[in-house]
């Protein structure tokens, strides 16, 4: 569907651009028109510039639905596929990795890492995180001004957390940030973003290179010996998943903290409730992933066969945007849809905030135990903890990003 110029669909008169751009006046809301899709044009033709065009699906069982059937190709070489606004997702280093493949590749790549992150397996972390999280607690506690809690706190853990697992030098932090700063910029240009791909293989080789000269018993020593010297995987699809964890184990994490204490400090009448224990972190850390759905851009698939979801039929080699960030906020199945309404629910709400069916997140269960060791902490450490700004009359957000987050978050402790 992506190769012709779009022809308004006649039932449904929604033809726009697709634009994340929330409210100006509503940041962390999801853009107003998603509402009137959901409500009148669930799945909808959307242009993605240069005539290029795509459905895209906003209603909760929709995306579901899309998300679970492998009908639905997740390889940007399939006739159809949206890769326009992706810039990068083409390049064959991107294309062969395993976020970017269909079974049964994709499952044998998944497998490759997927034992790593089980919740047996992350429980085991359990300590090193709390310790982690402690640490940069009593760093904090030693501060005398306001803080920002996105660089000092939210930043630090998830990738003190992901070096440590991977056995990789945190001093080498500032690199891989500036490289998942450039390859998560939906607007830059193919070239750089091409160039960004092949600099952080390069630096996933690197650290390739240290560990089969010098293994240890942490997570890429692990993957080394038993996937790629066992021949499962090659060098490159091994650069391909070093670069998947290191973007996905800190990026949208760091993301999750900053907005989950951001909006518990301006909701203090829910925060009461989790010190009341009246509700409990698991729920609220379930109700926060929801409403935020960091995760904004995507995913995007291209059918492979003419597939019916719901009352539309998406024919062979049509384009869809399965928007988890709407399919989240859907008024159909959730009571409360904007940010300013957030309340935590007695019992744990479903959502699709990690995706869904055999591309659903490989490192959800470390960014759950994360969010759960450094939110209680944090706010049994600083009850007293406030906002510089309680009014919040400017808030510095990263826009045009893959993974949405708070630019700083200014406290007084």
């Amino acid at each position: 569907m992506e190769d012709r110029t779009a022809e308004p669909v006649s039932e449904c008169p929604h033809l726009r651009e697709l634009s994340l751009d929330p409210a100006p006046e509503r940041p962390l809301d999801d853009p107003p028109y998603f509402r009137d899709l959901r409500a009148g044009c669930p799945v909808s033709e959307v242009g993605l510039g240069g005539g290029k065009t795509s459905w895209l699906a906003t209603k909760y069982d929709d995306v579901k639905a899309i998300l679970s059937d492998n009908r639905f190709s997740a390889n940007p070489h399939t006739p159809g596929f949206p890769v326009r606004g992706l810039p990068g997702s083409d390049h064959p280093l991107v294309a062969d990795s395993m976020i970017r493949q269909d079974p049964p590749l994709h499952t044998t790549l998944r497998r490759c890492v997927v034992k790593y992150f089980t919740p047996r397996a992350v429980e085991n972390y359990r300590p090193q995180v709390e310790e982690i999280v402690d640490t940069h607690l009593d760093a904090l506690a030693g501060e005398t001004g306001p803080v920002d809690l996105v660089s000092q706190f939210a930043l630090a853990i998830p990738t003190t957390v992901i070096t440590r697992m991977l056995g990789i030098p945190i001093e080498d932090a500032p690199r891989f940030f500036d490289l998942t700063e450039r390859q998560t910029t939906l607007s830059l240009p193919q070239e750089e973003m091409y160039r960004t791909v092949e600099e952080f293989r390069a630096l996933g080789l690197e650290y390739a290179a240290l560990k089969e000269a010098d293994p240890a018993d942490d997570l890429l020593s692990h993957m080394i010996c038993e996937q790629y010297e066992a021949g499962g995987i090659t060098r490159d699809q091994l650069a391909a998943l070093i670069t998947i964890l290191i973007i996905g184990g800190h990026d949208t994490t760091a993301g999750m903290i900053g907005l989950s204490i951001f909006t518990l400090l301006r909701r203090p009448d829910q925060l009461a409730l989790l010190r009341s224990g009246e509700r409990t972190w698991e729920v609220a850390i379930e109700e926060l992933l929801r409403v935020h759905s960091v995760a904004r851009m995507g995913p995007r698939r291209a059918a492979t066969e003419d597939i019916t979801i719901g009352e539309h039929t998406f024919r062979k080699g049509e384009g869809v945007v399965a928007s988890i960030w709407s399919a989240n906020h859907d008024e159909s199945k959730y009571e409360r849809t904007t940010w300013e309404d957030f309340e935590i629910p007695v019992e744990r709400p479903q959502h699709l905030a990690f995706s869904f069916g055999p591309h659903q997140c490989v490192g959800q269960n470390l960014a759950r135990m994360e969010l759960r060791v450094a939110l209680p902490r944090i706010f049994a450490r600083f009850p007293e903890m406030r906002l510089v700004d309680p009014e919040v009359t400017h808030l510095a957000y990263r826009d045009d990003r893959a993974f949405f987050s708070l630019k700083e978050l200014n406290v007084t402790l």
